[in-house]
């Protein structure tokens, strides 16, 4: 007899531990819909006034620069270039990277085409720092080896091409109205080249 009423004592307390459960759920589930669902619609709104307002869309500002040309010394920067409405092509090379030096036939046919008279505004860039920095005159020297007409710009800190995201050479951006329209790491062909600016001249 005992051992049924304890049976029973324990299915009672059982049940009712499972009532409170129960009940505790139930109210946890009210609460949240009470407190959870206002924080949430809180959250979305918070969102979207921030991309609505605030977050700028479209693509990437390009970084600023003010550099010395290696081979004449005069000093260029890209506030003069980035935002006068022509494109401007910028490649990040090495003088010790044979790919740059391969890239330097496509780039005079470029300049020839589109550098030379003016219809964009183009510049090399060197100094990032990989393995080994190169000097003023390291950019010197190549430009005058690869007879390259346009101007080859000294990076003295070699932050640049990072700054661009770029960690290989050689790298080309192409820059309209500030913004930057294009990205490529590695060579390209002229036919390459051509048919990205003709997007964007």
């Amino acid at each position: 007899m005992a051992s049924k009423r304890r049976r029973k004592l324990e299915k009672k307390q059982s049940e009712a531990g499972n009532d409170q459960i129960a009940a505790r759920r139930e109210a946890f589930n009210d609460n949240l819909w009470k407190i959870g669902l206002p924080i949430g619609v809180a959250i979305v709104l918070v969102t979207a006034v921030y991309f609505g307002f605030f977050y700028e869309l479209g693509t990437p500002s390009a970084d600023s620069w003010e550099f010395e040309e290696a081979e004449t010394g005069v000093v260029y920067s890209s506030e003069d270039y980035y935002d006068n409405g022509k494109l401007t092509f910028v490649e990040f090379f090495h003088s010790d990277c044979g790919h740059c030096q391969e890239q330097t036939g496509p780039l005079k046919e470029i300049y020839e085409e589109y550098g030379k008279n003016n219809t964009i505004d183009m510049f090399s860039i060197g100094g990032y720092k990989l393995s080994q920095q190169d000097t003023k005159n390291d950019i010197k020297d190549f430009k005058f080896k690869y007879t390259l007409l346009w101007p080859h710009l000294h990076d003295t800190n070699g932050e640049l091409m990072r700054d661009y995201g770029f960690t290989s050479y050689p790298s080309m951006v192409l820059i309209k109205d500030g913004e930057i329209v294009y990205t490529h790491s590695g060579q390209l062909s002229y036919d390459e080249l051509s048919k990205e600016i003709e997007k964007y001249k």
